[in-house]
């Protein structure tokens, strides 16, 4: 819900815009990952809206959950912004083998364990996002770990469970515009 300033002006909740950034990456990359979608050009299309839309974005959510006090949601956005703009240069360099891409899930999984441990605290919604995005990232660190030639089956998993969490964060996006709009729960986000 909107917060008031000392001034009296109403700060609005940017939530929603970072978790629509999120499901909106992390929907194209795991739609590649599950092999569903192969055309060269959802690259690209991927790639233009994890920088900007989950990179840039999340960054400025950060920063926006940050001025409200919200410490959970000021270090999940960054945690996504800094995931997106690495990733995309991750992925972007000829130097990341396997095992360097698996150490790299590695640590994003670690993240999301202790904010899916803060998550406790928060929303079932928010708790079932991050939980779903730290299961992705397991299954992402997994398939590099299992096999350098073949890593795709466990990359699969990853892609199946970043679909979900995509939706997860699309409703939990949806939740909070509606809610925000209505001025009541209209979707339930299952308060902690």
């Amino acid at each position: 819900m909107s917060e008031t300033t000392t001034t009296g002006a109403r700060l609005g909740d940017p939530a929603p815009l970072g978790l629509s950034g999120l499901a909106m990456s992390l929907g194209l990359l795991s739609f590649h990952n599950t092999g569903l979608i192969k055309e060269a050009g959802l690259t690209t299309l991927t790639a233009a809206t994890a920088v900007v839309f989950g990179g840039l974005v999340s960054v400025l959510m950060s920063m926006w959950e940050y001025r409200r006090g919200n410490t959970f949601s000021a270090t999940f956005f960054g945690v996504l912004g800094a995931f997106w703009l690495t990733t995309y240069w991750a992925h972007g360099s000829t130097g990341a083998d396997y095992k360097s891409m698996g150490l790299y899930f590695l640590g994003w999984t670690i993240i999301g364990v202790y904010l899916t441990l803060a998550a406790l605290k928060t929303s079932g919604a928010t708790l079932l996002t991050t939980a779903g995005l730290t299961l992705t990232w397991l299954f992402l660190a997994l398939g590099q770990f299992q096999n350098s030639a073949d890593p795709d089956s466990l990359t699969k998993v990853g892609g199946w469970f970043g679909l979900a969490t995509a939706l997860l964060a699309f409703y939990g996006s949806c939740a909070g515009v509606a809610n925000e709009t209505h001025g009541k729960q209209v979707l339930p986000t299952w308060p902690r």
